[in-house]
């Protein structure tokens, strides 16, 4: 008989938390909206500094190279990893322009656009003459 009493009481205590789940998943589920500003300084937010020191520390050797090449060519912007994509911000921590490098055997160099930003591929080529063109073209 105590078992039944435990079953309905327990079943009545699942039924009540279930209608307060629903309740709550429709607030849940609406997300705040964010312009496109806020979208692209969100690609370049860490969400903790461990967050950015992992990211740098993924990076290969020539990687590593590529960043301190574009550090020095950008001196008054930051250069930021995330994602081991190299995103060029300006004081704001607003991305001006992103620079990918990848390793390879036969060099490329190519240039397109993503999502408003200019973006500079790199294959197998460490050229900061390539760099410095490249500055130029983004007229800083």
């Amino acid at each position: 008989m105590s078992h039944i009493i435990f079953l309905i009481f327990g079943i009545a205590i699942g039924y009540f938390i279930g209608i307060n789940k629903k309740k709550e998943a429709p607030e849940a589920r609406q997300r705040k909206t964010i312009n496109y500003t806020e979208r692209q300084k969100a690609k370049i937010r860490y969400e903790t500094d461990a967050d950015r020191i992992r990211q740098l520390n993924l990076l290969s050797p020539n990687e590593s190279k590529f960043m301190r090449m574009l550090q020095h060519e950008f001196t008054n912007e930051k250069v930021i990893v995330k994602d081991k994509r190299f995103y060029i911000a300006d004081q704001d921590n607003y991305p001006i322009a992103i620079f990918e490098y990848r390793d390879g055997t036969k060099s490329i160099k190519n240039k397109d656009i993503e999502d408003g930003l200019p973006l500079f591929l790199y294959k197998a080529l460490l050229s900061s003459q390539s760099i410095k063109e490249d500055k130029i073209s983004l007229k800083l």
